[in-house]
C-alpha cells in the first residue's frame, strides 16, 4: 500500500524566497474551514493533499509502484492563482528515475482541486511544499 504521510511538518514546506513563519495564510483546500492559526491551515491543507494523493496511488496506480519501495519525496507547488502543479520526484537513491512515475505523479497534480493561494503581505504568492510518500509490501 502507498501512503502520503501525514507528518509533513514545516520543515517540509518551504515559501520561494519567504520565510514559513512570515507568510500570512497558508494555501486552502476547498473543504478546510478558514482557521485562525497558522498551524491549523498547514495541517489541513497537508492532511487534505495527502488523502488526495494517497488515494489516487492506491486505486489507480498500485500495480505501477510495486517495485519502489523507499520513500519518495513528492515536490509540488501552489500559483498565485492556486493551482497546483507537479514539480519533481525527489528520491535519495539514484535507481528511482523511472518517468512512468513522475508521469503518474503530475497526473495526480493535475486532478487535485484548485486551491485557494497562500498570501503574503495581502497579495498571492507560490507556495512550494513535499509530501513523503512511503511505499509497504504486503
Amino acid at each position: 500500500m502507498l501512503v502520503a504521510c501525514n507528518q509533513a511538518g514545516k520543515k517540509n514546506v518551504n515559501i520561494k524566497k519567504i520565510e514559513v513563519q512570515n507568510i500570512d495564510l497558508y494555501p486552502r483546500y476547498h473543504t478546510c474551514p478558514d482557521y485562525f492559526e497558522k498551524e491549523k491551515q498547514l495541517e489541513c491543507l497537508m492532511l487534505k493533499i495527502n488523502s488526495f494523493i494517497t488515494y489516487h496511488l492506491n486505486e489507480k496506480y498500485r500495480k505501477e509502484f510495486e517495485s519502489v519501495t523507499d520513500t519518495l519525496w513528492i515536490k509540488f507547488e501552489i500559483d498565485t492563482t492556486g493551482q497546483i502543479h507537479y514539480i519533481n520526484v525527489i528520491h535519495f537513491k539514484d535507481r528511482f528515475k523511472d518517468s512512468l512515475h513522475k508521469g503518474i505523479f503530475n497526473k495526480i497534480a493535475q486532478r487535485i482541486p484548485k486551491l485557494k493561494p497562500a498570501i503574503y503581505q495581502g497579495k498571492p504568492v507560490n507556495f512550494e511544499f513535499k509530501i513523503p510518500v512511503v511505499h509497504y509490501n504486503q
